[in-house]
């Protein structure tokens, strides 16, 4: 018996499989997918419902170059489907559109795939462009915060004879937590003081220190060491002293004192040279009779400095 017109090769699963592992989203789109991907098996387990519904759009990307025509356009029609009624912004003409073809639709895939795959979620899509455009977006309706709410609770169950028990135990610990971190010390550091998710610049006001030293980012997957080499290092340390605002002062005094040109390192030398004294000096004054100074280091006496110690390596 020959095989179904959707089947496919191994080599097709492991290139599909393969494209999964690298596949890259936005932060929060879906979760992670690499996880689902069984390079042995070929095949995918565990996703999540949010995962699933997120494929289904997507569907047309991944086996574009695999399917015939016929079955890559009935999958097409599908994906666009979902696409329409999940939108954030409905079209009511689309929407209505979708309640004429939705069932040729249907129709199509029931020509290439077998009866037992048609359960009763397969017919209840009928339904779906309908009760979009008589309820609205979908975001406001579906089951996902709840999901989220409910994997919440269960993660708090810690003794299953007593279930409600252990959620009440949970709550407290949480509420006991949020109250008393209130009246923690500006130093100490909490749940309630962390930055919020992907806020890279965010300023954290319990340590003082440059701002440019001050990005709680994080890596968007695994993180890895490498060595840089000196033309990586040199391009580096550029930026950061060419684009760091509490720099600048220092940048004009280097520009003004300084011989060298724009290629020469050791212009860069020299500014390194002067952010470190600014940081001396100002770490001195800021403990100063119990107290803080917000007096800057004078930029007349850098440029006194630096260009006396130039005059001297250059007569």
């Amino acid at each position: 018996m020959p095989k179904a017109v959707y089947t496919l090769t191994r080599e097709q699963k492991r290139r599909i499989c393969e494209w999964i592992t690298r596949l890259k989203f936005s932060d929060g789109y879906t979760s992670n997918m690499a996880r689902c991907v069984d390079m042995k098996e070929l095949r995918l387990h565990g996703m999540k419902s949010h995962d699933c519904y997120v494929s289904m759009q997507k569907l047309p990307i991944t086996f574009r170059e695999m399917l015939p025509q016929s079955v890559w356009s009935a999958l097409t029609e599908v994906s666009i489907l979902f696409q329409i009624i999940c939108s954030t912004i409905l079209d009511v003409n689309k929407v209505q559109d979708l309640e004429d073809s939705v069932v040729t639709i249907l129709c199509n895939l029931e020509k290439i795939f077998a009866p037992s795959f048609f359960d009763l979620m397969k017919h209840l899509i009928v339904h779906l462009p309908y009760k979009a455009r008589v309820g609205g977006p979908v975001q406001y309706r579906w089951m996902y915060p709840f999901e989220r709410f409910l994997r919440g609770l269960k993660i708090k169950v810690k003794n299953k004879a007593h279930v409600e028990a252990s959620i009440i135990e949970a709550y407290l610990v949480e509420e006991i937590g949020l109250f008393t971190s209130q009246y923690f010390e500006p130093q100490v550091l909490c749940k309630q003081k962390r930055p919020v998710r992907n806020d890279d610049l965010a300023m954290n006001d319990t340590h003082i220190q440059k701002s440019i030293f001050n990005f709680p980012g994080r890596a968007s997957g695994a993180s890895k060491k490498r060595w840089l080499n000196g033309s990586e290092l040199y391009i580096i340390e550029t930026y950061i002293l060419t684009n760091c605002e509490v720099v600048m002062p220092c940048y004009e005094v280097c520009v003004k004192s300084s011989s060298y040109t724009d290629t020469d390192s050791d212009f860069y030398g020299i500014l390194e040279e002067l952010v470190v004294d600014l940081n001396q000096q100002g770490a001195g004054t800021s403990h100063e009779a119990n107290g803080e100074s917000d007096d800057e280091p004078d930029e007349d006496s850098f440029d006194k400095d630096y260009k006396t110690e130039e005059d001297n390596d250059y007569d």
